[in-house]
């Protein structure tokens, strides 16, 4: 699970995370729209996000039963949260958008 992967790691962002190792799927559509410009609809497949963000919610709740009653609690909810923000709304969400609106940018 902690093992360096260069495939993680990007010069991309500011992060230095590659945000399309932690989602299971992009697809893109383009069509073109009667003013001549393109509309680009990009949709993700968080799969994967989801499975990681069940994983350390798990590792939470083994290490919250070795914990006073309410320290568990918060450390789960803590956990959960941060799993929630960090990997499906940051890197699942708006690293992907701003990495393919850069790309599109570009070109």
């Amino acid at each position: 699970m902690l093992g360096i992967q260069p495939k993680l790691y990007g010069h991309s962002n500011w992060v230095g995370l590659n945000p399309f190792t932690f989602v299971s799927g992009v697809e893109a559509q383009c069509e073109q729209l009667d003013s001549g410009l393109t509309k680009v609809t990009v949709r993700v497949n968080r799969l994967r996000t989801f499975l990681w963000a069940a994983f350390w919610i798990a590792c939470s709740l083994l290490a919250a039963r070795a914990m006073p009653e309410p320290g568990g609690a918060i450390l789960v909810i803590g956990v959960a949260c941060a799993a929630w923000f960090g990997l499906a709304s940051f890197l699942g969400g708006y690293l992907i958008k701003k990495e393919i609106s850069d790309c599109l940018r570009d070109r």
